[in-house]
């Protein structure tokens, strides 16, 4: 028995360690970054298998396995814990910034639109903005009169919401890359100028992810800077998907593991799901909090985030 199961977990280590490994080719292979995807949980289970091996007295093969986690952990680097989180100070203007998939059929819309109003958001990002959930959604237009919405699809728009003004410099204000889901506005806080972004990325391979980025890198590279993008990527942050867009926009994934992707009836298996929210911040951008929000109906919860700029960077500049 025993060595069965010594073949079993060996083998079964082999393929995460495969699979682990292919995720990293994910820039030059497209059919790889899905792997990256689930790297997290690759890891775990390598070293539930690690330890399955040195129990059954297999030490060659646990070392084997086990020397592949660290250099894993370090693939997840955009998800570990952010090395300090700033202070706000009370001279320096920041925003409050909610992202939000409202998922197109969400039965419970209204419990969204009350969640962004509690937590005081300045400016939101939201997907999935259909036909279906459009009554509650107009909502917003009271109280964020600078907005746009950008359709995207049959699963609905993506749109941007503030109560932060436009920029009164003359140029475009907002702008649309319809049909591709990306959608921004340019605001103040403070007396800077900031670009926002709401951004949907089509699931990965087979699904189109990659050839939507090979649109959006030009759009991305235009926007005018500092620029924030709040979205569902379909991608973990660590992903080659979120280092293009991250690349394209001047910005960069705020760090920690947020297991966005969510069902109620996961809620009791600690580990499951997948970090496909994100919020996205020029350098120079300083972050004061981000967390996970609520779930409102959505298969997708929450991120709320506060930003502002780093009291030692002098005034915003256009990049």
């Amino acid at each position: 028995m025993k060595a069965v199961l010594l073949v079993l977990i060996s083998r079964g280590a082999a393929l995460l360690a495969a699979a682990l490994a292919f995720g990293f080719l994910a820039p030059w292979f497209p059919v790889a970054d899905p792997f990256a995807h689930f790297r997290f949980h690759l890891l775990v289970a390598l070293a539930i298998s690690a330890v399955a091996l040195g129990l059954l007295r297999a030490p060659v093969h646990a070392m084997l396995a086990a020397a592949l986690i660290l250099p894993g952990i370090g693939g997840l680097a955009p998800a570990l814990p952010a090395a300090h989180t700033a202070s706000m100070p009370d001279s320096e203007p920041a925003f409050t910034l909610v992202q939000l998939n409202l998922n197109f059929r969400n039965r419970n819309v209204r419990d969204a639109i009350t969640m962004i109003c509690e937590k005081n958001a300045d400016v939101v990002t939201l997907q999935e903005v259909s036909s279906y959930v459009w009554v509650e959604v107009a909502r917003l237009f009271k109280d964020y009169p600078y907005n746009v919405v950008c359709q995207f699809g049959r699963v609905g728009a993506v749109a941007v919401f503030s109560r932060l003004p436009f920029e009164q410099e003359a140029g475009s204000r907002r702008g649309c890359v319809v049909g591709d889901g990306l959608g921004w506005i340019r605001v103040m806080v403070g007396d800077r100028p900031v670009t926002v972004a709401s951004l949907h990325l089509k699931w990965p391979f087979p699904f189109g992810q990659s050839a939507q980025l090979d649109r959006l890198e030009a759009h991305l590279q235009a926007l005018p800077g500092p620029v924030v993008v709040g979205g569902d990527f379909n991608a973990a942050p660590w992903s080659h998907s979120v280092n293009r867009v991250g690349g394209a926009a001047r910005a960069s994934v705020i760090e920690g593991l947020r297991l966005t992707l969510y069902r109620p009836s996961l809620k009791w298996v600690p580990g499951l799901g997948l970090p496909i929210d994100h919020v996205l911040a020029a350098p120079g951008m300083a972050t004061y909090g981000i967390k996970r929000g609520p779930y409102v109906g959505s298969d997708h919860l929450p991120v709320i985030a506060r930003l502002g700029f780093a009291p030692e960077d002098g005034p915003a500049q256009e990049q």
